[in-house]
């Protein structure tokens, strides 16, 4: 069976030319998802080959998408996948009062007309993500509502940290009939504070990052996650103007600025579903090409394969081949749980 990077297996990004006349998100020359079985039946042993084009990271393109909504005028992203979630996204955005454009591969969003901070139920029942909205909103127009998480089947991660920081940063939050409602306990915005992490989420960091760029004041967060999505978050708010000091270390300083402008920024290639297909040509012992990628960003699971027996070359700045074409020296089972337990690819 060969792996090649047909448009049915691998598709191009979903966004086409769409009409940037009117208000809100603008959907209708996007192929929607087909529904399929949930259950996939493969037919082995069998070998791959070829090339996959990697997909830009969902997990940074969620939170990058939340953040715009701190922006005044226009922000424009590159490299989105095509999932739903990022649909999901974009929805609720425009549900906000948000314009939002999508075409190319690219998404355009002006959040200068968002007239309500309450998220709809039903739109955040579609996307965990959903809920990064918090921040931004609460941090820019004193106020939010947003319904608990869903879209998630992974299994019960809380928001407890998210709601414990924004509380650090002067917002009053309540729970009360599956939202949670938080608005600034001054009536104007978030001020600076200091808040630490019981662990290091990367959706609680990314939040409170969103959040603590808009507040009056300087913000230290400590114990925070150090993921590359984290990074390219910081460096989305950078450039928007933001002052963010650690990012990609265990503590965050953040001095608040009262308005942040909209900037433009590429997705960085997907580490997790690099990841995998590194992992299927292992196992598969078979010999395929990936780009693009960061090999830096999967430096922990290119020395495991390594070790185990397979040849990662670099061919250029952004291409890798993996070739296994020999037994391992050691077992699947072992070496997945610590690839997996590994900080260069786990995200809360």
């Amino acid at each position: 069976m060969a792996l090649s990077c047909n448009n049915t297996l691998f598709p191009k990004p979903f966004f086409t030319s769409c009409s940037s006349q009117t208000q809100g998100t603008h959907f209708s020359n996007l192929p929607q998802p087909t529904k399929q079985d949930p259950i996939f039946k493969i037919k082995g042993p069998s070998t791959l080959s070829g090339h996959i084009t990697i997909s830009g990271s969902k997990n940074a393109s969620l939170p990058l998408l939340a953040a715009t909504l701190c922006c005044s005028g226009t922000s424009l992203l590159h490299n989105l996948p095509n999932v739903s979630d990022i649909q999901a996204m974009a929805s609720i955005l425009s549900s906000l009062g948000a314009k939002v454009d999508a075409f190319d591969g690219k998404m355009r969003v002006n959040s200068d007309g968002v007239g309500k901070v309450e998220v709809d139920l039903e739109e955040m029942k579609k996307i965990r993500g959903g809920f990064f909205v918090i921040g931004p909103l609460v941090a820019r127009f004193g106020e939010a509502v947003v319904a608990l998480p869903g879209g998630c089947n992974i299994g019960k991660r809380p928001v407890d940290l998210h709601l414990r920081g924004l509380r650090a940063l002067g917002a009053v939050v309540e729970l009360r009939d599956g939202k949670v409602w938080a608005r600034a306990a001054n009536g104007r915005g978030l001020v600076g504070g200091k808040f630490r992490l019981d662990y290091p989420s990367v959706g609680a960091t990314e939040t409170l990052m969103m959040a603590a760029s808009m507040a009056d004041g300087t913000t230290m967060l400590s114990n925070v996650a150090k993921e590359p999505e984290v990074v390219d978050l910081a460096r989305f708010l950078t450039d928007c103007g933001a002052w963010i000091e650690g990012a990609g270390s265990d503590n965050l300083i953040i001095r608040g600025k009262r308005q942040l402008y909209g900037s433009e920024c590429v997705i960085k290639p997907d580490r997790i579903e690099t990841g995998t297909f590194m992992l299927a040509a292992a196992i598969t012992r078979s010999c395929i090409l990936l780009s693009p990628v960061i090999p830096s960003r999967v430096s922990c699971l290119i020395d495991k394969l390594s070790q185990a027996g397979c040849k990662i070359s670099r061919l250029d700045q952004q291409t890798l081949q993996i070739c296994n074409l020999k037994q391992w020296h050691f077992s699947l089972h072992a070496l997945v749980p610590a690839w997996w337990r590994s900080p260069c690819l786990t995200t809360v």
